[in-house]
């Protein structure tokens, strides 16, 4: 059953750019890297949080990081605490440099009751 971390942070101010630039190398590393460092991730997808009403963006961003279990984001956090061996150019390309480490928030979610999800793949498309 696939396990979810969810982290959410701010950029510090002034380096929205730089922030930004970080991520897209951040993704291309996780990209070119995920079967070797990676393999517990079965994806891992990037928002940008807007005003309900406005849709004008808050400032706030969010990464969803999908494993594919719980003992699997276990033995990935264990096999990477220490950023050594090949992890070591992972963070070189991590951009919580960029974080305002004061915003920064960490949930976990499994699925629930998967009887009740709705699925319309296929019913349309997203932009």
């Amino acid at each position: 059953m696939s396990f979810f971390e969810v982290e959410t942070w701010v950029p510090k101010p002034g380096v929205q750019a730089e922030h930004d630039e970080m991520v897209r190398r951040w993704s291309a590393f996780v990209r070119e890297h995920q079967p070797e460092l990676f393999p517990e991730w079965k994806s891992a997808r990037y928002f940008r949080q807007v005003d309900r009403y406005t849709g004008q963006p808050t400032g706030r961003f969010v990464m969803m990081f999908e494993y594919i279990s719980h003992p699997a984001f276990l033995a990935y956090k264990e096999r990477r605490k220490e950023w050594s061996g090949p992890y070591a150019a992972y963070k070189e390309v991590d951009p919580y440099q960029f974080f305002d480490l004061e915003t920064v928030t960490e949930a976990y979610w499994e699925p629930n009751d998967v009887g009740v999800w709705l699925d319309f793949a296929g019913q349309g498309s997203l932009p």
